[in-house]
């Protein structure tokens, strides 16, 4: 079995992240559509066009903000690893800005649960991101276990973090739970993908999502 490096291991937990936050964008961001008229006048698509570049541009923009915090984390967890110390997350609070008081202990415990989740992964063993999973989490049960626990957790930042957040209180619900249902999802899929029953060769299975 190829050893791999630390940053051998952050490289697979960041694509697999950066899959994610694609996947993600995809689900909750709404797609224009035009109207059917405008398929028999393609003169008038020409206009519709902008929109569909500026809801490409929206994808990106929301998978690279999805990202910042979960690649802090990982930061923290490469850190504590290669020099050997505890989990330090006080450290990237201090690089937040304007975060609301009611929300940096529910900051700090999500980001602890990621960061120590990453850490798990990065002196886990395997040639693959799925391999570093199942040498951390032995069955889906667990890892899904560990999936709920993170959602709760950012489910609860998001509650303190909305007095801040503008728009009609619906509306942002609407978003939140939408979000929150999606990334379920998402880990499910996700699960059943790298836990696969059978597997014989675990290393040689990408699992993983499809984009």
């Amino acid at each position: 079995m190829t050893i791999l490096s630390l940053a051998d291991k952050k490289a697979l937990i960041l694509d697999n992240e950066n899959s994610m936050a694609r996947q993600l964008a995809v689900r909750v961001v709404d797609k224009p559509e035009p109207p059917i008229w405008m398929i028999f006048m393609p003169i008038f698509f020409v206009f519709f066009a902008s929109k569909v570049k500026a809801y490409k541009k929206g994808l990106k923009t929301f998978a690279d903000h999805y990202q910042i915090s979960r690649s802090w984390a990982l930061e923290a967890a490469m850190e504590a690893v290669a020099n050997d110390h505890a989990l330090d997350v006080d450290a990237v609070l201090h690089r937040l800005e304007g975060i609301p008081e009611a929300a940096q202990a529910p900051y700090r415990a999500w980001l602890l649960l990621l960061a120590e989740h990453y850490r798990r992964l990065l002196v886990g063993r395997g040639e693959s991101y799925p391999a570093l999973v199942r040498s951390v989490y032995r069955a889906a049960s667990s890892y899904l276990l560990f999936c709920d626990n993170l959602g709760k957790a950012e489910n609860i930042l998001n509650r303190a973090m909305l007095p801040g957040v503008e728009g009609e209180g619906q509306d942002v619900d609407a978003v939140m739970d939408k979000m929150a249902g999606t990334i379920a999802k998402l880990r499910r899929q996700e699960a059943a993908a790298i836990f696969v029953v059978g597997d014989e060769n675990p290393a040689s299975n990408t699992g993983g999502l499809r984009e």
